[in-house]
């Protein structure tokens, strides 16, 4: 008798159908943040600008969890019409994380630099202070958070994609 070799087995993925209950949650608190950053920059245009940064990324993590469940789907029609198992791409994780890396530092020099260059301005002289001293206490804890979430985000991405051959 001959045995073989276990085959992984592919499981459906749920559909965006998922996505109603963190639509339902996320996507009123989401839009509630950018209408309060956007309140605030009638009265000042930069704080505003800040502001308004936690509800753009709640709607766009909740864009991203919608593309990667439409892509899951792709991947699950390519399995049931060529009855192969995708096999995934090496070291996505790590690419992400470098990307995030490169990224965080950039936010983080820019904020600096930000900071040095306006701090005697007498518009914009608190804001640039408090952009450099930011960049100063929070500068490794961005740079970390940054690095781990586009890692999550690349392997997820190439954990979605469709095999070429």
């Amino acid at each position: 008798m001959t045995a073989y070799a276990p085959q992984p087995r592919m499981m459906a993925p749920p559909g965006p159908s998922q996505m109603i209950l963190p639509l339902v949650i996320l996507g009123p608190l989401g839009l509630v943040a950018l209408a309060a950053g956007l309140e605030i920059m009638k009265r000042d245009f930069f704080i505003g600008l800040v502001c308004c940064v936690p509800g753009a990324l709640v709607l766009a993590f909740l864009a991203f969890c919608f593309a990667l469940h439409v892509r899951a789907q792709r991947v699950w029609g390519w399995h049931v019409q060529t009855g192969r198992v995708p096999t995934f791409r090496n070291h996505g994780f790590l690419k992400g994380a470098a990307v995030g890396t490169m990224l965080g530092g950039g936010l983080v020099a820019m904020a600096a630099w930000l900071g040095l260059r306006l701090m005697d301005d007498p518009l914009y002289g608190t804001f640039a202070t408090y952009a450099f001293y930011g960049a100063f206490l929070y500068g490794l804890p961005v740079l970390v958070v940054m690095a781990v979430v586009a890692g999550w985000a690349k392997r997820a991405w190439d954990r979605t994609a469709v095999p070429a051959h």
